[in-house]
């Protein structure tokens, strides 16, 4: 449980702390609301999300592209469906 705890700790900084503000606005939200409650699953699925390029991050919460089949979980299909409502995005 303790490697749980660490990894909610490592995600949170990461989704507050992307460098875009655009970004920390949908990420850090979504990681306060949800980190709590995801199983260990979704929180390594939300780990290889935030390892990818914030462009590449941008440009799915928008809707500018698609998001990849190998990145795709319920937990993120929620955070991209949040991205898009946030920055308007279509999708």
């Amino acid at each position: 449980m303790a490697d749980a705890t660490y990894l909610r700790k490592k995600l949170l900084f990461q989704c507050q702390h992307r460098g875009t503000r655009e970004l920390d606005l949908v990420l850090g939200p979504f990681a306060q609301a949800n980190l709590e409650t995801m199983d260990r699953d979704e929180l390594l699925a939300l780990a290889a999300f935030l390892n990818e390029p914030d462009p590449d991050i941008y440009d799915w919460l928008t809707g500018h592209t698609t998001l990849p089949d190998r990145l795709r979980s319920p937990a993120i299909d929620r955070l991209v469906a949040l991205g898009r409502a946030r920055l308007g995005g279509q999708g």
